[in-house]
């Protein structure tokens, strides 16, 4: 029978809840919070100091700030990776409309150049049947 008084065995290094990692010394998975020591049933928090237990859920409370905080700046990563990727998009777009553009421009002018000579080529040919006639 084990002593309430001697010190609890070594954490093992996975959470039997989650299976994330713990560390040594832990009362709580860092991840789903499940107690770490005892059968599960009755667990060793219970008969820890209180300065030992609130130590371990501000150690809690910061690694889950610092995961939060570095969601953030994932989150952020990835938004501005999106931004840099459309705005890309949105260049290459405008370069190709700029190009389509140039492109039905110099047709338009073609063929406006074309229907002025076939005007000409038309009135000379009416002056010439009108002047033969």
């Amino acid at each position: 029978m084990r002593d309430p008084h001697a010190p609890a065995p070594p954490v093992a290094s996975a959470c039997p809840t989650c299976r994330a990692r713990a560390e040594e010394g832990s009362l709580f998975c860092a991840r789903c919070g499940a107690f770490l020591r005892g059968d599960g049933k009755t667990p060793d928090g219970l008969n820890m100091p209180l300065v030992q237990l609130l130590s371990e859920i501000a150690h809690l409370q910061r690694d889950l700030l610092r995961q939060f905080r570095q969601g953030h700046i994932l989150q952020a990563r990835q938004f501005e990776r999106a931004l840099q990727a459309q705005a890309q998009q949105l260049e290459k777009t405008l370069a190709h409309t700029a190009q389509q553009t140039q492109s039905s421009e110099q047709r338009l002018q073609f063929w406006q150049r074309l229907t002025a000579g076939l005007a000409a080529f038309a009135g000379l040919v009416l002056v010439a049947t009108q002047l033969a006639g």
